[in-house]
């Protein structure tokens, strides 16, 4: 009888360790998956910042006065920080002809849609520098 006691007790101290071995390697295998994870999101993370920074290189080199680099805007920029506002469009044709005021309004268009942050404008007698939108010179004269 007390041999019978021992082998029960025997059996049930190695399914114990059999549990134990069982939740030990079920740990293990979440432990590895979740570095995995960890790896693969570390990874995607800098590839990102990398990105970023490119980015961010593109636009700091289209607002530099001394970088020619970029000279279209990036689509990261937003239009207004170089597009001609409507109040500035109007002093820019005021005095002109319909004709020049279309002509000149056609001339901005067409730089705005290139996406230009520096151009120049000009209808006869007349022309006007433009940088970031906004009117940087002009003259008048033959």
């Amino acid at each position: 009888m007390e041999q019978d006691l021992v082998q029960i007790f025997e059996l049930f101290l190695a399914l114990a360790a059999a549990v134990v071995a069982f939740w030990q390697h079920r740990q293990k295998l979440v432990a590895v998956d979740a570095k995995d994870e960890a790896l693969v999101e570390r990874d995607l993370a800098e590839a990102r910042q990398w990105e970023t920074e490119a980015l961010k290189d593109n636009v700091i080199s289209f607002f530099d006065p001394e970088d020619e680099s970029v000279v279209k805007a990036p689509p990261e920029v937003a239009a207004r920080s170089w597009k001609m506002t409507d109040e500035t469009k109007k002093w820019v044709i005021c005095g002109h002809s319909p004709e020049d005021q279309a002509s000149l309004l056609k001339q901005i268009a067409d730089a705005e849609g290139q996406k230009k942050i520096q151009y120049l404008i000009s209808v006869p007698g007349c022309y006007y520098e433009i940088e970031y939108g906004l009117l940087k010179g002009g003259g008048k004269g033959g």
